[in-house]
């Protein structure tokens, strides 16, 4: 589970997002400060959508379009960061003050598993020093079906796993998220 900010980070992440806005000639409004908390408290990853609701049933008033023009702003300065898990929906997960990791994606209930892996990292850097790059970060994510799936196959269409393959090392399993047709 990603861990709670402190006061201090909150504060330090709302300086940046201040400065980043007032370095582009924008303002640093009630409703984006609104936003901006909304989303640094949820360790979920969220959808546009999903961060309006939230809004509007703890009674704060955030206009729609101020949160479809605040979440790219909120990217481009390092706050949050957009993934997409092959269903066509952005989604969005807070970054400031967190550890970085990858994801895995269950293509059948659509959960999602978070991981770090010191290999990853290491493999990052071999490539980008084979290739003659400085590397700054990366996107790692991997897909395929969770245990519970796996389970849930009747036993002539499940796939092969290997010995050991349902223990969960991941730090955060997230519902799994509404599917739109």
């Amino acid at each position: 589970m990603a861990k709670a900010l402190s006061e201090e980070e909150i504060q330090t992440a709302e300086n940046i997002f201040r400065e980043y806005l007032r370095d582009r000639g924008l303002k640093y409004t009630p409703e984006r400060r609104t936003l901006l908390y909304e989303v640094l408290g949820n360790d979920e990853h969220f959808e546009a959508e999903q961060l309006l609701i939230a809004l509007r049933q703890s009674g704060k008033r955030v206009a729609k379009a101020t949160i479809y023009r605040t979440l790219p702003l909120l990217v481009s300065c390092g706050i949050i960061r957009q993934v997409h898990f092959g269903d066509n929906l952005a989604r969005y997960e807070h970054t400031f003050g967190q550890d970085p990791h990858d994801h895995m994606v269950c293509r059948r209930c659509h959960r999602i598993v978070e991981f770090d892996s010191g290999d990853v990292v290491n493999l990052r850097a071999v490539l980008a020093s084979r290739h003659n790059f400085h590397a700054i970060g990366h996107r790692f994510q991997i897909t395929g079906l969770c245990w519970e799936c796996i389970q849930a196959c009747p036993a002539a269409q499940r796939p092969f796993v290997p010995d050991g393959g349902g223990a969960n090392t991941g730090r955060r399993t997230s519902k799994p998220s509404a599917r739109r047709s």
